[in-house]
C-alpha cells in the first residue's frame, strides 16, 4: 500500500469517528423552542433600526450641511 492512500483512508476513518462523536455529544442538549427563544430576547429598537437602514444608501450625496 502506497502512503498517500493510507493517509486518504486514516483521515476518512478520523473524520467519520469524528463525526459520530459529535453526534453523541449534542445528542444530549436540549434545544430550546421557538416559543422560548422569542420571549427571552428583546425585541429591538424600531429608532436604531432605522438609523443604520438611512446611512446605507449609496446613492445619497454626502453633504456637509
Amino acid at each position: 500500500m502506497n502512503w498517500p492512500l493510507f493517509w486518504a483512508l486514516l483521515f476518512g476513518f478520523g473524520m467519520i469517528v469524528g463525526n459520530i462523536m459529535l453526534v453523541k455529544h449534542s445528542a444530549n442538549m436540549k434545544m430550546p423552542s421557538l416559543k422560548d427563544a422569542k420571549e427571552t430576547q428583546p425585541r429591538p429598537d424600531r429608532a436604531a433600526n432605522n438609523a443604520t437602514h438611512r446611512q446605507s444608501g449609496a446613492e445619497k450625496q454626502n453633504n456637509p450641511e
